[in-house]
């Protein structure tokens, strides 16, 4: 008996070191490891203009192909009578019933999600209401979801969450919190076990640490970013058709030449590399103060030098509006700086030898015969410039010490944060808008999936069939498979299913 007490003594005691040590995974909400999610976003009730049944060969496929998570992006007009937000239509949420249904069949777990609330859509058109400030769209809200909560009380929470809002922006902290507690606080009185999902503040970007003590909860983040990658050329996107063709990985040179009025700042663009006769480099001017005189210095001798003064040239220059405090210029049409090698060179270096400062927003690189490539800039202000290598086809290097990935890094660093303060985050979007050249695209991917694999987050890639997925995607540069009646990009297929173990 005396043993047995002392062995239960041990037991309790060695229980509890461990809690100490190994604290329990974050990535465990309510019995449910979100870090195990991999799958797609289903789009059949994603606008109303669309509003079609879900179809189960996407849930059985996916299974089959080894993913086991889909979310459904809604718009509440779908399910809603016209003119009526209150008022539910029963043969559209039977339909939402049907995708439940066959996920649960499938083994694929189903996350509901409103990509349109009353009150609330990133997309245009804009909602005739206001969430965050009109108490009448936030009744709604809630009862949407306290609708949803009694519906489907008792579906395991393995098998089903709510993501409440997609990319919730043009809100303040102390908006986007009363919104979301007042949800989450009607889902939970009428089904405490189930698991929701709230997405980041600014379109996802931002954790939300206020969120994190509460129980069967996620925060969600997007995976979208640099969005010149992702959305190159959408056609929802304005001004991505005049965005530079994307590279991975992505370098942003910096975009200021400070001359002698700013000598804490005053440095050279210095490129380095085996430039062939004949190549182009050129800067697409953006800003200027006062004046500049711009050298262009190839393996230590000038090879071109060009001034910049609205004075001297007043067509070329107009007042920019955008700035109120100083007088700065902008051009008044396309101005680039552009030198052309007559030899091969080692070393091109740009300078501002006389003024102010120079902005450049895009930096251009072109070898004979090769392909034109551009490079958007970091405009901020106060760095100085860098050395940057090229490569024998023309592409920048990042600098020494610079991961190629950095600019994901910092993206992703709030939300490693927070998971170290013991919140569940999962990626509820992410791809790439089928422009962008395919190999650039699965670069980027990997880069995303290498990171989230080291964080055990979960995702759900936008979309499943369409111009972000791995079917139809209607990409010019792939070489697609026939498949089941569909066009299947097996090169991303084989790129996702490498990372389907967490």
């Amino acid at each position: 008996m005396k043993n047995n007490w002392f062995l239960g003594i041990c037991l309790w005691v060695c229980l509890s070191l461990a809690r100490s040590v190994w604290p329990a995974d974050p990535q465990v909400v309510g019995g449910v490891d979100v870090a195990k999610w991999r799958g797609f976003n289903l789009l059949e009730k994603f606008t109303v203009a669309r509003n079609a049944p879900f179809v189960e060969e996407d849930f059985q496929w996916m299974a089959e192909l080894g993913f086991n998570f889909a979310r459904l992006p809604m718009d509440y007009r779908c399910y809603t009578e016209k003119e009526d937000w209150r008022k539910f239509n029963e043969p559209a949420l039977k339909q939402i019933d049907q995708a439940i249904e066959m996920g649960r069949r499938h083994r694929v777990h189903v996350c509901l999600n409103l990509h349109r609330a009353p009150g609330f859509c990133i997309n245009p058109p804009e909602e005739p209401a206001n969430l965050w400030t009109d108490e009448r769209a936030l009744e709604a809200f809630v009862a949407h979801w306290a609708m949803f909560a009694k519906r489907y009380k008792g579906i395991p929470a393995q098998e089903l969450s709510f993501n409440l809002l997609n990319e919730p922006a043009r809100a303040s902290r102390e908006q986007y919190l009363k919104v979301f507690r007042r949800a989450v606080e009607a889902i939970h009185r009428e089904d405490p076990a189930r698991l929701i999902i709230v997405d980041g503040m600014n379109v996802g970007r931002d954790p939300i640490t206020e969120f994190v003590a509460l129980p069967n909860l996620a925060q969600a983040t997007r995976g979208y970013h640099p969005g010149t990658i992702s959305h190159y050329q959408a056609n929802w996107v304005k001004g991505s058709d005049k965005w530079p063709e994307p590279m991975w990985p992505q370098v942003r040179p910096t975009g200021h030449l400070y001359g002698p009025a700013k000598p804490e700042f005053q440095s050279p663009l210095v490129l380095r590399g085996g430039f062939p006769a004949g190549a182009e480099i050129t800067l697409k001017l953006h800003q200027l103060s006062v004046k500049a005189v711009v050298a262009g210095v190839v393996d230590g001798k000038l090879a071109l030098e060009k001034t910049y003064d609205p004075k001297a040239a007043p067509a070329e220059w107009q007042p920019d509006k955008t700035s109120q405090k100083y007088p700065y210029w902008q051009p008044a049409s396309g101005l680039r700086f552009q030198l052309k090698l007559t030899v091969p060179a080692r070393e091109v270096r740009l300078e501002n030898r006389d003024g102010d400062w120079l902005k450049f927003s895009e930096l251009g690189l072109e070898f004979p015969g090769g392909k034109a490539r551009a490079w958007a800039t970091d405009l901020s202000w106060g760095r100085r410039q860098e050395e940057w290598q090229v490569t024998d086809d023309g592409r920048l290097l990042p600098p020494p010490g610079v991961a190629g990935d950095q600019t994901l890094k910092d993206y992703l660093k709030p939300w490693r944060e927070i998971s170290r303060q013991g919140e569940a985050v999962f990626v509820g979007e992410w791809g790439c808008y089928n422009k962008t050249p395919h190999p650039v695209a699965l670069a980027w991917m990997k880069n995303w999936l290498e990171l989230w694999r080291e964080e055990r987050f979960g995702w759900a890639l936008w979309n499943f069939r369409g111009s972000f997925g791995i079917l139809d995607s209607g990409r010019a540069d792939v070489q697609y498979e026939d498949w089941r009646g569909h066009k299947l990009d097996r090169q991303m297929l084989k790129l996702l299913q490498q990372y389907l173990a967490h």
